[in-house]
């Protein structure tokens, strides 16, 4: 589906993790501007793009660093991702062959927006550092390979970045080795954004969108009550996409599958597991794309994919409805279909610090979650393949958990030892999974406030700041820092590095080739304060966020990978 439209169109839509961002550069006599601003330092720089109506607007702020076109051309394709047993199949000049009983092991949709556009300039994310607030100011913390995050310059009143750091010091930041005239702070997304004259060459962008995908009204109205099915037929080689509105069936997409050319071909990922992991299929998989086709239902504009029968729309509500709620009882198999009408935060592919490996195991797509009253269930896609680390080489997956919704307590995952990418929010539990040399591990929960081991044991926390580490860059014990625990047999035992074993609070499958993963961690495995209360009760708000580091050993890298999705902000235990 094409569209010609008249719309401003920024180069890079998407807001990066937790709000936070990066930075931007100025000239060297605007060291005196870093204040402490009298009104909130954001609100002061959006004023500096007011519109003719007097208002702070992007869209000023777009037309002011030439990233605005007029025009732009735009089409929206549907993709269907189907899982196979390696045995079950053939591919033949770029065609599936199925044998007589194959069946499909798991079904994925997802479409992909491609717009193409002229303008003055691009713009691309800066990945390597982060804009924060911190005493009403604008405080730019910098990525190092060796420092971690620290400080190295503000934001001033003016929108610009500035920075009085000199020398080897500097050296060990590379978000200072960018230009300064190339950075600019965008303060409508929270982002720092490098840009540069395009030269008139058109820029192509694309974005995937995983289930459920937005659906809107002609109106540009959004319907947030369509639930989604995926229908595979095995007898006619078809899949397709179903919309229901209050039982209402109506086709979205479809695609046969024996007569469509494969987009793409993924092998997937079968890794050694032990009780508290499981997989689906149980086999080799080949997991294989193909693209489909709109049904006459669907139509395209400005706003987005449009469902154009009002018949349909008519026959149910179009109020809006909690999406975060359970719905459906989610299993924890590796058939991820009870996550499709769920939503969730996306997160940019291809992020990541530049002194990390791109490592596409590592590299977040999705993060979403939801609960009941035992359980919180957590789901993530990445690029590449969950659990993937080659021949010794080391995987981490975990949930930050910030519950008290204090920065000032747990650690901050930014700004602490061996931590990679910015997650905004004081972390003070985590459930975690681990791989070791492409074998599942053990699942184990964190704790990071006052005390150490004995009151992990005790079962009896107490929230307040801490570290992630048990000893300073210099060698010192800490009193307070992160302490990782597991439960077997209803018992409490700390766990290190290498340890295996895992905690029964805590249950993990993958898909079938390894994408996508889905977890359920007990509620009461996080523990109680001093005065036994649960730290994780239903009704409390929390702010949570997933992130994935590890070895690049299967790429041939010795550099480590490292993500972290968007933070959620104050999701509700239900």
């Amino acid at each position: 589906m094409k569209r010609n439209i008249q719309i401003g169109f920024y180069l890079f839509l998407t807001v990066w993790v937790m709000n936070s961002c990066t930075k931007t550069t100025d000239t060297k006599n605007q060291a005196s501007e870093l204040i402490s601003y009298e009104k909130k330092p954001n609100d002061v720089i959006k004023s500096l793009y007011l519109n003719e109506e007097g208002n702070p607007s992007w869209e000023t702020f777009l037309r002011k660093w030439g990233l605005f076109q007029s025009q732009s051309l735009s089409e929206t394709k549907a993709y269907f991702t189907i899982s196979f047993s390696s045995d079950d199949v053939t591919i033949k000049n770029g065609y599936l062959i199925p044998n007589k009983d194959a069946k499909a092991i798991s079904t994925d949709f997802f479409t992909k927006s491609i717009t193409k556009y002229n303008s003055a300039n691009v713009a691309e994310p800066v990945w390597d550092g982060r804009v924060y607030e911190a005493k009403n100011q604008m405080i730019v913390g910098g990525y190092s390979d060796k420092l971690n995050e620290k400080p190295v310059g503000e934001i001033n009143s003016k929108g610009r970045f500035i920075s009085e750091l000199k020398g080897d010091y500097a050296a060990e930041f590379p978000i200072l080795k960018i230009p300064a005239e190339q950075i600019i702070f965008d303060p409508f997304n929270w982002q720092l954004i490098k840009i540069k004259p395009s030269n008139g060459k058109t820029v192509e962008k694309q974005v995937n969108s995983y289930l459920p995908i937005k659906l809107y009204e002609l109106n540009g109205k959004e319907l947030n009550n369509i639930h989604f099915e995926l229908e595979n037929k095995a007898e006619n080689n078809s899949v397709t996409l179903f919309g229901l509105i209050n039982g209402h069936k109506f086709k979205i997409a479809n695609c046969n599958f024996t007569n469509t050319k494969i987009v793409k071909s993924v092998d997937g990922f079968r890794p050694g597991l032990i009780e508290g992991c499981t997989q689906a299929g149980n086999s080799e998989i080949v997991s294989l794309t193909f693209e489909g086709h709109f049904s006459d239902y669907i139509s395209f504009n400005e706003v987005g994919l449009c469902l154009n029968n009002k018949t349909v729309i008519e026959k149910g509500s179009i109020d809006s409805k909690n999406q975060s709620a359970l719905k459906e009882e989610i299993i924890i198999d590796g058939n991820l279909s009870d996550w499709h009408n769920i939503k969730g935060t996306s997160d940019i592919k291809g992020d990541f610090v530049s002194y990390l490996y791109p490592n596409p195991d590592t590299d977040l797509l999705e993060f979403k979650l939801t609960n009941d009253e035992k359980y919180l269930y957590v789901y993530t896609r990445v690029a590449g393949a969950h659990g993937r680390t080659g021949d010794k080489g080391r995987y981490y997956w975990y949930i930050y958990i910030d519950v008290d919704r204090n920065p000032e307590t747990g650690y901050p995952p930014t700004r602490d030892d061996n931590c990679y990418f910015g997650v905004a929010m004081g972390d003070d539990c985590e459930a975690q999974f681990e791989f070791i040399s492409n074998t599942f591990v053990k699942t184990f929960f964190g704790f990071t406030g006052i005390g150490a081991e004995k009151e992990v044991l005790d079962g009896k926390l107490k929230l307040g700041p801490s570290y992630y580490a048990p000893e300073d860059s210099e060698g010192n014990k800490r009193k307070d820092y992160k302490i990782e625990y597991v439960m077997r047999d209803n018992k409490r035992y700390i766990t290190h590095d290498y340890t295996e074993g895992t905690s029964e609070d805590i249950i993990v499958a993958l898909s079938a080739d390894a994408s996508e993963l889905e977890l359920k961690v007990e509620l009461a495995g996080f523990l109680q304060d001093e005065s036994g209360k649960m730290l994780m009760v239903k009704g409390q708000k929390i702010d949570v966020a997933a992130g994935v580091e590890g070895s690049s050993k299967f790429y041939g890298s010795s550099m480590w990978g490292a993500d972290s999705s968007p933070t959620v902000y104050g999701y509700e235990l239900k």
